[in-house]
């Protein structure tokens, strides 16, 4: 190590910290703590308690990692092709070619997708199920079509991510079914919960997504990509992510209250946190000149109060 060319090592660790901070640790992070709350807080507490905590701790653990190296090498093939907008965008963390080199996130990118696929097929292995499998390697596919191609397309590229995050309790629920296969109240509760959990947070991430690209309409059209706020204009953008969010809030008012957790005002309260980021984003979004940055913020802090209300909600 003492005879090693000073600049090589710079380099390396260039590229090691440019790889940290491409894979968007704090998204990591977020999917991580959403997977350990969902288990270890809500599903602890479904009836009866403790019934849909059957998946051993290590494979639960051995899931959590196939979604975290999963996103990591999606984020990196996403950074590999959207060098051109994120410097027009995001010129302070456009990093790609400048602290870490594309060579290197295309070969890190399929080699994080192989463990994680190889993780994917031992759980299927265990759990004697093909799903996570499956799933694992339609997901690998998705991320690279996404940054690559879908992207480009309006409402597919977004649709795509809000459907991968939309997944992340699906994939849990995968992994805990195979232990409930003799019940079919338990597997209606698992899929119930989880599906609706996940098709909330689809939709939210889906609304984010759009106000995102509203925010990179200069970055985006300068790079040729076809989003639907550049094909559309900003003020159709705004009408469809209001749109979206309505339904959203009011799909979410409904179910409460056809679960009669309305009528109990401790009940409803405990479940109405997500509603401060709701509010934000919709108070926001329905502004004359809406400034998406913060219908961003809005919609993710929604995302984040949802994953946190874990620790205290009850079962559906």
């Amino acid at each position: 190590m003492a005879g090693m060319d000073p600049s090589l090592m710079s380099s390396k660790r260039g590229n090691l910290a440019g790889l940290w901070t491409l894979a968007r640790p704090a998204n990591l992070l977020y999917a991580s703590a959403t997977l350990l709350l969902l288990r270890f807080g809500w599903m602890a507490r479904w009836v009866p308690e403790g019934q849909f905590l059957s998946l051993p701790p290590s494979l639960f653990l051995e899931g959590l990692l196939v979604v975290v190296l999963l996103m990591a090498a999606g984020n990196w093939i996403n950074a590999y092709f959207d060098v051109v907008e994120d410097r027009i965008n995001r010129p302070d963390r456009a990093i790609v070619d400048r602290t870490v080199k594309r060579r290197v996130l295309i070969v890190v990118h399929p080699l994080t997708h192989f463990i994680a696929l190889l993780l994917a097929l031992h759980l299927s292995l265990q759990l004697n199920r093909w799903a996570p499998f499956i799933l694992a390697t339609a997901v690998a596919f998705t991320l690279w079509m996404y940054s690559a191609r879908w992207k480009s397309i309006p409402l597919v590229g977004n649709g795509m991510v809000a459907a991968l995050i939309g997944l992340v309790p699906i994939w849990l629920g995968l992994l805990e079914a195979p232990f409930h296969a003799e019940s079919d109240t338990e597997l209606r509760t698992l899929w119930w919960s989880l599906g609706a959990y996940g098709s909330l947070a689809a939709g939210f991430a889906m609304a984010r997504e759009i106000a995102k690209d509203a925010q990179d309409i200069a970055g985006d059209t300068a790079a040729g990509k076809n989003t639907f706020p550049v094909r559309f204009g900003a003020s159709k953008a705004r009408i469809l992510c209001a749109s979206l969010l309505l339904f959203l809030g009011a799909a979410y008012a409904a179910t409460l209250w056809s679960l009669e957790l309305a009528a109990h005002l401790t009940e409803a309260l405990t479940w109405s946190v997500p509603a401060l980021g709701w509010l934000w984003a919709s108070a926001e979004v329905l502004r004359r000149s809406p400034r998406w940055d913060r219908v961003s913020k809005a919609t993710l802090l929604t995302l984040l109060l949802g994953s946190l209300q874990c620790l205290w909600i009850g079962p559906l």
